[in-house]
Order: structure tokens, then C-alpha cells, then sequence
């Protein structure tokens, strides 16, 4: 088994016990053909709150089965919390959070996928057959978007998103305001992460942001948080310009440096998609509680319009499960946080209340009341749909988000 250092690692942290249990497990598998490590394990940035990303190379013809089994070989390297599989024509993905916590992806490919072009690291911990030759003859390309692409898609967003803004506050539907104002904050976190530091092309995730941004820096983009209304969103008094009045300064200059327009005129908002079936939702809000634990990695990084943004798309699923609650197999339509019982509404309006304290305190306040509004209302649906509830993985994430200091004990 072979990793580069990782300094920010604690040696008596859980990262590296956990490698070599997994490579002790599924080396002695013979349908693992090979077995690497990626991501921040395998460039050396890793520190406590990365996740393990690993790669395994299992023939086609033997991985129906060794997916089928994969349940117990995750348990036989540590017991799980939870998980979940997506299928790709080539891999499959396999996202599991381990009791600790502690997250890890798993991705099951086959040896002929070695030769495809790899956007990632790789170090190897399994490799008999000399697999890795191959994986080393594709160089490892981060990504192929320059700052200047990237600043073009961000511009792109804000008209779109800015249109979705305006429409929630003439419907005063909290849900999609909330949901549209963080994708605003966050467009315009990452509009400042490319003007601050424009080798920051491809590498917009929150390890990279940190090292680019500081608190301070992210502090100014909530302060459109505090500009709404007692009952936001009210059409009377609230207005989208306190929001793009952040976005504004950052436009220009992103057209006086690279010669980028970002409109900030809200363009119509697109059809709303179709409905999902029920059992779907309540599959996706299973799944999202494993990726709950970002919000320590957004929180302890300094990067609070990443964690606005989670709990944002945390508090639509929310109200799409309590919708699931009430109406049981019915297809979830597009609007239906606004189409909620009054208690299910008053319980997730209360639970985004405390962004008009604005700042800091005003997001954290948020993400503990959505994440608890978003298990209850996970609670019912699965009760509605005689499905099994997970509550292994519920409690003890929140409780890690709770130590971590994302969520705070006096929530209203």
C-alpha cells in the first residue's frame, strides 16, 4: 500500500486505519483485480474533513455479483451508516458514510476503462496485475476549463437564477426564494474565487476555495440575508435587489478584466419540470442524508454560501417529503412546497426564519432548523410508504454536525 504524505492528517485519525482496512478486505477478494486511492488521499491534500475517494478494477462479467455482495464488504471493512449505488454505463458509484463518520466513494470500473481520460489523482494500494501502467499512460488532466470559461458559465446563471428570485417573491413562496437567493450567493462566491484567483479553474470545491477566500471575504455576500421582510417574501416590500446588489461589483469586474457581461436583468424563468413519483423523493432524501456531512467540510472551511446553498436544496426535499406525508404515492409536482398542509408549511417557514438575522449565526440557525424539519418530514414519508426510515445514519450525522459546530442548540 503506498500514499503520499498527507500533513494535515492526524496520524491517529480515522483516514488512514480506514485505507488499510479496505485494503485488507478487498485485496484478499479475487474479483478485485486492482485497487487505488483518488482525490485528496492521493495528491496529498487530504485533511479531516476530506472523504475517501477509492477506485476498483473488477472484470465485467464478475461485477453483478461482486455488487450484489457489496453490502458485506463494506461492512467488513467498517460498519456503515448508509448507502447508495449509480450506475454508469462503465462504474458504478458507491456512496457510503461509515459510522464515525466518515465518507467514502466508492468507484467499481472495469479494467478496460483504465484508458479513458482521468481528471484525478491516483495512487495505488492493490495492484498485482500492474494495472496501474495503463492509468499512468493518460495524463492526469484536472480540467480542461480555463478561468474564463468558467467565469462565462457563472455569468450565464445569474439572469436565469435572479428570474427565479423575482417569481418566488411575486408567489411568496419561501422555499423557492430561499432556494434562489443561495444559488445567487453562491454564483457570486465563485465569481470572487475566479477574480481573487484565477488558477482556481476546476477546482471550485471548497478545499481549494478555502485556500483562496477567508471568512471575512464570505461574510459581505450574506448581507442580503437581512434585507428581507418579517413575512418574506412579501411583493410588497421585498425586492431582488439587495441580492444582486453583491453579484453587482463582482460583474463588473469580471467585464473590465476579461471582458465577461454578466447580465443582472432577471430573464424568465423556464417551464417547471415534471413530477416525480413518490417512492423517487423518498429514495433521494435517503440518499441525501449521507451527503449531510459536507456541511461540516462547508462550515469548518469557512464556506458559508456553499452551507446556505446545501440546506437551500435541503428545505425543497423537505417539502417535498412532507407532500409524500400528506398525499402518500401521488406524483410530486414541481411547486409542491406550495402546496403543503398550513402545519407543514408554518414548520418549514419556521425553519428558514433566521435568515433575516442575517450573516453567519443566520445560516447555521437555518441548517439546524431545516435538518431537523427535513427528518421529520423524512420520518413520515418513509412511514407513509411503508419504507424503512434511516435512523442509523440520521442521528448520528446530525449529532457529528453538531460537534462539528454547523449546527447550534438554540435554533429557532
Amino acid at each position: 500500500m503506498s500514499l503520499p504524505a498527507n500533513p494535515d492528517l492526524a496520524p491517529d485519525g480515522p483516514h488512514l486505519p480506514f485505507v488499510e482496512s479496505a485494503h485488507q478486505v478487498l485485496s484478499r477478494d479475487p474479483r478485485v483485480k486492482a485497487l487505488w486511492a483518488g482525490g485528496s488521499l492521493a495528491d496529498g491534500t487530504a485533511d479531516r474533513w476530506s472523504d475517501v475517494d477509492l477506485r476498483l478494477a473488477v472484470a465485467d462479467e464478475e461485477r453483478p455479483a461482486f455488487m450484489a455482495e457489496i453490502e458485506d464488504s463494506l461492512n467488513a471493512i467498517h460498519p456503515i451508516l448508509g448507502w447508495r449505488t449509480r450506475s454508469t454505463r462503465s462504474a458504478e458509484l458507491v456512496v457510503v458514510t461509515f459510522a464515525g463518520p466518515l465518507r467514502a466513494d466508492f468507484v467499481v470500473t472495469s479494467p478496460e476503462s483504465l484508458d479513458r481520460q482521468r481528471y484525478e489523482p491516483v495512487a495505488p494500494l492493490f495492484d498485482p496485475h500492474g494495472l496501474g501502467v495503463r492509468l499512468q499512460q493518460i495524463p492526469y488532466q484536472p480540467s480542461r476549463r480555463t478561468p474564463r470559461e468558467l467565469l462565462e458559465r457563472e455569468a450565464a446563471q445569474v439572469p436565469a437564477e435572479a428570474g427565479r428570485l423575482q417569481r418566488a417573491i411575486e408567489r411568496s413562496s419561501i422555499v423557492a426564494a430561499m432556494q434562489a437567493q443561495a444559488n445567487l450567493l453562491e454564483s457570486a462566491q465563485r465569481l470572487l474565487l475566479l477574480l481573487r484567483d484565477p488558477q482556481a479553474a476546476g477546482l471550485l470545491g471548497p478545499k481549494h476555495a478555502a485556500d483562496a477566500l477567508t471568512a471575512d471575504d464570505i461574510e459581505p455576500l450574506l448581507s442580503p440575508l437581512a434585507a428581507w421582510s418579517g413575512d418574506w417574501p412579501d411583493p410588497a416590500l421585498d425586492s431582488i435587489e439587495p441580492t444582486l446588489n453583491v453579484v453587482r461589483p463582482l460583474a463588473a469586474q469580471a467585464e473590465s478584466r476579461y471582458g465577461i457581461a454578466v447580465p443582472l436583468r432577471p430573464s424568465p424563468p423556464g417551464p417547471d419540470p415534471d413530477t416525480r413519483p413518490a417512492a423517487q423523493v423518498v429514495e433521494t432524501g435517503c440518499s441525501l442524508l449521507v451527503h449531510a456531512m459536507v456541511g461540516a467540510t462547508y462550515y469548518n472551511r469557512g464556506m458559508y454560501t456553499g452551507l446556505l446553498w446545501g440546506y437551500a436544496g435541503a428545505a425543497r426535499l423537505a417539502a417535498e417529503l412532507a407532500f409524500v406525508a400528506a398525499h402518500g404515492h401521488a406524483p410530486v409536482p414541481a411547486d409542491a412546497p406550495d402546496l403543503l398542509p398550513p402545519e407543514d408549511a408554518a414548520a418549514i417557514a419556521t425553519a428558514l426564519r433566521p435568515l433575516r438575522q442575517g450573516g453567519v449565526m443566520g445560516v447555521r440557525r437555518v441548517a439546524t432548523g431545516v435538518a431537523a424539519a427535513y427528518s421529520r418530514c423524512l420520518k413520515r414519508a418513509c412511514a407513509r410508504l411503508d419504507l424503512e426510515y434511516p435512523e442509523r445514519l440520521d442521528r448520528p450525522v446530525s449529532d457529528y454536525l453538531r460537534h462539528e459546530g454547523v449546527f447550534v442548540p438554540d435554533a429557532a
